[in-house]
């Protein structure tokens, strides 16, 4: 894992223009998801995202901790410590899956100290915790051991409530974004349960 000192740690103008970007992208997301956005709003902000001065490097491989983390930034950060160079060291879920990530985290690293993350992210509606061993030496059973608990996480999250932590289940937008929600965030968010194949 990297040690403190090897981090870039950003101006606080960087964090603002950061902060200005991610608005504009989750504005943009936000868009796409309910139908309202037109094809001049996703040129618009793909415009300003090109021509903004950030430092893509630096942004990459800052920690984002959410600002949302609250009692768990300090769980969230040492996964975050975890994320190679280069693959982007933030979190894709909201907040009620902190919790899941965090337990799967200590779940993994009692089997490999040392792992390595890759990605945590929200993916047709469950969280998708990808992540590689420290060596190869690691064993086959280890392996094993270590993917039983991502698939856990992953089934867990199915039935948890990404945005409160709560009991959810799938559910779409009218677009049909997959999301696993309670029935009050799914009604705050304008998503319906998904109905079985």
């Amino acid at each position: 894992m990297p040690s403190v000192g090897d981090l870039p740690k950003p101006t606080d103008a960087e964090i603002i223009r950061w902060r200005a970007l991610e608005s504009d992208v989750a504005a943009m997301g936000e868009g796409l998801r309910n139908g309202s956005a037109t094809p001049d709003d996703v040129d618009g902000a793909f415009a300003r995202l090109m021509s903004s001065d950030i430092d893509w490097k630096t942004y990459r491989n800052a920690l984002h901790i959410p600002a949302d983390a609250g009692e768990h930034a300090g769980a969230i950060e040492v996964i975050l410590r975890r994320i190679s160079d280069g693959w982007g060291r933030w979190l894709s879920v909201d907040a009620g899956w902190y919790p899941l990530i965090i337990a799967t985290d200590a779940l993994l690293a009692a089997l490999d100290t040392d792992y390595a993350v890759h990605q945590v992210k929200e993916k047709f509606g469950t969280l998708r915790y990808y992540y590689r061993p420290s060596s190869e030496d690691v064993g086959h059973e280890t392996l094993d051991a270590m993917d039983a608990i991502t698939d856990g996480a992953e089934r867990a999250s199915a039935v948890t409530c990404e945005r409160c932590g709560t009991t959810g289940f799938l559910q779409h937008s009218p677009r049909r974004w997959m999301k696993t929600l309670c029935a009050s965030c799914a009604d705050a968010l304008g998503y319906v349960p998904t109905q079985p194949n």
